[in-house]
């Protein structure tokens, strides 16, 4: 027998997640026999609202990653925004047609407050990866489909941006489908990293990349790798000593040549990174003396990342680190901040990390040889979790 949603105690048939999810879509649908997805935007409102949502600028990445291969497979991709409401429905014709029969289309909503349980509703509720089968979405309208999805956030300042979800037949919850979807995630999101952030404070980018932007109101600066070590050591002393203090010639050579004795070299350094920031539109950033210090701090990705975990939030943390600290750098001073930022992460993924979390982290390619990590994501992973038969292929490799 399958769950029934008027007939609480059959609910037991289901996993914890999705019974949480049916108790909560319980309170927004009267009628799930006859419920279906409401349009929130109409032709005109929608194409508007596209031209303005972070999501189109990696529609490329999905179209190639994740679109193509599905329509494939017979199913179809979704992307949605943070509200639940389908942006971009693509993939294998057949499918389509027959979804838009249950409102999944651009402009739907598919929140678990409007239809109820569904893969896109559930991913957004729980902020991790979902699965629902044919008769597990709480509304009988969506019965004929079965799909995944994923949270996607900007990797900037780590808010969801939405979902991105494959719906279709059986293939939508086989093993490796939500695999499939958080790659994709994961590459839309490192190239999201690297476009312009659309705050206004200069915002430093070092986590994973070697091409470290310095943005500013939609503008970018090209930096050397040493003037983004300057600006990191900097700013990172900023975050654990406070805003007022800074480095000494002598402290701050040492941190980026691992001695003293290189002032000259270090002032010349400055003087060259000043010209940089005195030439571009970064607003208001200067290199102070006496001691080094910025003014106005930037926003860098590693120092936000640090403070999420400070704060126990893993899955912020996880949002913002896409890989080292300035992976080319061999300064002393950026090393250890590289070390200690990726102890941290570790650290508190393995010991207090939920299940996705853990997966998370083993998509990191530090982890590749992390037998630790994936051993206590195996024992943290739910049974039926299809993350658990890609982590025991790869220790199978």
């Amino acid at each position: 027998m399958t769950a029934l949603p008027d007939e609480p105690r059959t609910w037991g048939r289901l996993s914890p997640d999705l019974q949480a999810s049916w108790r909560r879509s319980a309170g927004y649908l009267a009628n799930p026999a006859a419920a279906t997805a409401p349009i929130d935007l109409g032709e005109n409102d929608l194409a508007a609202y596209l031209e303005e949502h972070p999501l189109r600028l990696v529609l490329p990445v999905f179209r190639r990653l994740l679109i193509e291969p599905a329509a494939d497979a017979g199913l179809i991709t979704a992307i949605g925004d943070a509200q639940g409401r389908l942006l971009w429905v693509d993939g294998a014709r057949p499918t389509l047609r027959r979804a838009e029969g249950s409102a999944f289309q651009p402009g739907a909503n598919w929140s678990e407050d409007a239809i109820g349980t569904s893969a896109p509703g559930l991913a957004l509720a729980t902020r991790r990866g979902a699965q629902v089968h044919q008769e597990e979405h709480f509304a009988s309208s969506a019965h004929h489909f079965s799909c995944s999805a994923a949270p996607i956030h900007d990797p900037h300042t780590g808010n969801l941006l939405g979902m991105v979800d494959l719906t279709g037949g059986p293939e939508a919850v086989a093993t490796h489908s939500l695999p499939l979807i958080c790659a994709a995630i994961s590459a839309a999101e490192a190239e999201l990293k690297v476009l312009p952030a659309r705050s206004s404070n200069p915002q430093l980018t070092v986590l994973g990349t070697a091409a470290p932007p310095l943005i500013s109101a939609g503008r970018r600066v090209r930096l050397t790798l040493r003037q983004a070590e300057l600006l990191m050591l900097l700013a990172w002393e900023a975050y654990t000593g406070g805003p007022e203090t800074g480095l000494n010639a002598g402290e701050l050579a040492a941190q980026l040549y691992g001695e003293t004795g290189h002032e000259v070299t270090l002032r010349a350094e400055i003087l060259r990174l000043r010209r940089v920031l005195d030439s571009t539109p970064i607003e208001g950033l200067q290199v102070l003396s006496r001691p080094y210090r910025l003014t106005p701090a930037p926003e860098v990705d590693a120092v936000r990342c640090a403070r999420a975990l400070t704060a126990g939030d893993r899955s912020a943390a996880l949002d913002l680190y896409g890989g080292h600290v300035l992976p080319p750098s061999e300064a002393p001073g950026v090393l250890r901040i590289r070390h200690q930022l990726s102890v941290l992460l570790r650290e508190s993924v393995l010991s207090d990390g939920s299940g996705q979390e853990l997966w998370r982290y083993l998509q990191l390619p530090e982890t590749a040889g992390d037998e630790d990590a994936v051993y206590t994501a195996l024992r943290t992973l739910p049974a039926d979790s299809p993350q658990r038969a890609a982590l025991v292929a790869r220790m199978q490799r």
